[in-house]
């Protein structure tokens, strides 16, 4: 006869899960949470505007001038001296750099003489 063996499976067991409804519970502070994003840090204080100053008094505009010089029946506007006396200074040193020119106006002799960078040129007058 045949005999009968029977093993034992190991029993297994099942746990049951026992799931409840989750209590609602208070929202914790957030200060009190370690994990809050940190408090935004305080705005800068606004920047002072600057004082405003005053608008600089813009002064009128020059007004035409023009120097004339009457001595006996003659006129000798000096703007037109000067620039006589430049151009016939230059043309007869033209290696001189001019930084500075004076002209001495003598009407007695119908002239006026040149002095450039403080050295007088009595050969160079300019006859008017």
């Amino acid at each position: 006869m045949a005999t009968k063996t029977t093993t034992k499976k190991p029993a297994t067991t099942t746990a049951a899960v026992k799931t409840t409804a989750a209590k609602p519970t208070a929202a914790p502070e957030p200060a009190a949470v370690a994990t809050a994003a940190p408090a935004p840090a305080p705005a800068p204080a606004p920047k002072k505007a600057p004082a405003k100053k005053a608008a600089p008094k813009q002064e009128p505009a020059s007004p035409a001038t023009k120097v004339v010089f009457e001595y006996g029946d003659k006129q000798v506007v000096a703007k037109e001296l000067l620039a006589k006396a430049m151009e016939s200074f230059r043309a007869a040193h033209a290696d001189i750099e001019i930084q500075e020119m004076q002209l001495y106006i003598k009407a007695d002799d119908n002239c006026a003489y040149i002095v450039v960078n403080g050295t007088e040129y009595p050969e160079d007058k300019v006859n008017f």
